[in-house]
């Protein structure tokens, strides 16, 4: 689709690729899914494959494609992930007929992603937006870590060390995003949206 003013036309924006990543408790899935209730655009939120257990609450091809390792194994082998890594000794990977489906509808695609993946999935769509996610402070982010309740104390340790290393890489992400309060953050995440697609490169304007 394209508009047509005062003899130029505007084409349509391209559909955008949001990697949003961040520290392990940080509140990644709560801004996101806030992010959908206040959005004025429909996007396509890709759901990644995962190998570890469902935790209460979440829903399997909603959350994540729940699959087995040895399934998992199998699609590396066929060559169906767009990229994967090791997480806490779990798999986690992006499926190519995710972001197929997506660009078959031409929406905004928004991926969940760790810092490895978004490095990769970065390596293949150049032109991808990446945000990483932080708590407001040390202390809260323990607290919310503390508050689920779903790891043991050594679980819990490896994901502090995790995240000092992720912390060590910010500066290759292309915003940085506080989530000290869900609303807020959620429009920080829609305003960044909006300002992507205003961006020259993301529309073309041609003279008639």
């Amino acid at each position: 689709m394209k508009t047509e003013a005062s003899g130029y036309i505007i084409e349509d924006p391209k559909p955008l690729i949001l990697i949003i990543s961040g520290l392990s408790g940080a509140g990644k899935d709560t801004v996101i899914n806030r992010l959908k209730e206040i959005s004025p655009v429909d996007f396509h939120f890709v759901v990644t494959c995962n190998t570890r257990k469902k935790r209460e609450g979440e829903i399997d091809g909603k959350d994540y494609h729940f699959i087995t390792r040895e399934k998992f194994l199998d699609m590396i082998k066929k060559g169906e992930m767009l990229e994967h890594s090791v997480v806490y000794d779990d798999l986690k990977g992006v499926p190519r007929f995710e972001i197929e489906k997506a660009m078959e509808k031409g929406k905004d695609i928004i991926l969940r992603l760790d810092y490895q993946g978004m490095r990769k999935v970065k390596a293949i769509y150049p032109e991808a937006v990446s945000i990483f996610i932080i708590p407001p402070d040390a202390e809260a982010w323990i607290a919310r870590l503390r508050a689920r309740n779903t790891d043991s104390e050594e679980s819990l340790q490896l994901r502090i060390q995790t995240a000092v290393e992720e912390l060590k890489n910010i500066d290759n992400f292309d915003y940085v995003l506080i989530n000290g309060d869900i609303g807020h953050a959620a429009m920080d995440l829609l305003t960044i949206l909006r300002a992507e697609h205003m961006r020259t490169g993301n529309r073309e304007v041609r003279i008639e």
